[in-house]
């Protein structure tokens, strides 16, 4: 495990080349299980049939080298546009059963975006089922993947539809699937939520808004909270709204939250030349302190773009859009706490792609092992031009 302030040789090994008929450009966060096989999506590609011949994304999972064989994909669905949905765009949610869940950002009966579930079926064969299909009243395409609580309820946000047009946050009811709004965007307060969602043990969903109606256009944060026994209404706060100036703004990511209640997210945006910001939401006296903890600027990278993920030892790992190479490749990082608790964040581990070769455009974040590696995806670049698979060691 990477500790706060070391500073170890960084490596970027490719562990799969994407390719047409395996699905491509790949977008969304991998999800590992305790095999250490990776799950994700592809957002198009896949292998054409006679009934589909325009596939529109992908499923699959990714299998660890073993001896002389090569990593291995196997893709457990590709769908087929339409109705069926398309461009599956967020990190996928497995249940304890190995059942996976997900979201289409288009598709579906009215062309505004699927939520699906994949059930492992006996040998190698997965069934998929389409929850819902977003209608545009009651949200439209929807980035993010989804979350769950004890119940198995889902949750999810879309970025644009319902009935003011701005985005919503819906509920998926375990069984049945029929989908409530929980809230719909206004504008002032934020809008097009492109995040995950964060959900606490009380069933409090936390998320950002990438955007807002009103100056200085730079989204916020959000909790939203079940209703009190007997009414049917839940509770939206905003957190924070970003000025876009040192205070970050144009939060892209899903937030992570420790052991303690506090959330850490990331901003696309900030102060100086707009490079990005790490910031940290505290519980205070029944509301949240917000802080900038770290300062993207430049050197090393900037733009944070995907979700964030939290180590055991309280490191910050996620993934950088922009890079100082000719090519803007972006780039991966680690941001430590301070030793002792006293003193400044650090940028503790960096890795910046280099163009075609190695892959690059890593918008979807990392996947922890526990071992102090992490896992991700390029949406470009590799052999074929369309996207890999890494492992990123610090």
């Amino acid at each position: 495990m990477l500790l706060p302030g070391a500073a170890p040789a960084q490596t970027v090994t490719t562990l799969f080349n994407f390719a047409a008929k395996g699905g491509i450009e790949p977008y969304g966060r991998l999800i590992l299980d305790s095999s250490g096989d990776l799950y994700g999506t592809t957002s198009t590609g896949g292998t054409p049939t006679a009934t589909n011949p325009y596939p529109a994304g992908t499923v699959f999972e990714l299998k660890p080298a073993t001896g002389k064989k090569a990593w291995a994909e196997t893709v457990h669905y590709t769908f087929e546009g339409g109705a069926d949905g398309s461009q599956p765009t967020g990190a996928l949610l497995a249940d304890s059963l190995g059942n996976l869940y997900g979201t289409t950002f288009l598709g579906g009966t009215d062309g505004a975006g699927t939520a699906f579930k994949l059930t492992k079926g006996k040998g190698k064969k997965w069934k998929k089922t389409t929850l819902w299909s977003f209608t545009g009243t009651d949200g439209k395409d929807p980035f993010a993947g989804l979350v769950a609580d004890s119940a198995g309820d889902l949750f999810g946000v879309t970025t644009e539809g319902g009935p003011n047009g701005q985005g919503v946050v819906f509920e998926l009811k375990a069984k049945t699937y029929a989908e409530t709004v929980l809230y719909s965007f206004v504008g002032p307060e934020g809008s097009a939520p492109y995040g995950g969602l964060v959900i606490d043990s009380s069933g409090n969903l936390f998320g950002t808004a990438s955007t807002s109606s009103v100056s200085p256009y730079a989204g916020s944060v959000f909790e939203l909270s079940p209703p009190p026994a007997g009414q049917s209404f839940w509770s939206f706060t905003q957190l924070h709204a970003f000025t876009g100036g040192a205070d970050g703004g144009d939060p892209q990511g899903a937030m992570v939250e420790d052991g303690n209640g506090n959330l850490y997210g990331t901003t696309f945006g900030g102060t100086g030349y707009g490079d990005g910001t790490l910031f940290e939401l505290s519980p205070s006296a029944g509301s949240y302190s917000y802080q900038v903890i770290f300062t993207f600027n430049g050197a090393a990278g900037s733009n944070p773009f995907g979700d964030l993920a939290l180590d055991s030892a309280g490191n910050l790992w996620g993934s950088l859009l922009n890079s100082n190479d000719v090519n803007s490749s972006g780039g991966l990082f680690v941001v430590s706490p301070p030793v002792g608790g006293s003193g400044s964040w650090t940028q503790s581990a960096s890795y910046l792609f280099n163009g075609s070769s190695g892959g690059y455009s890593p918008y979807a974040g990392l996947a922890l092992d526990g071992k102090g590696n992490g896992y991700g995806v390029n949406f470009s670049g590799g052999s074929s031009g369309v996207g890999t698979a890494f492992k990123f060691t610090p």
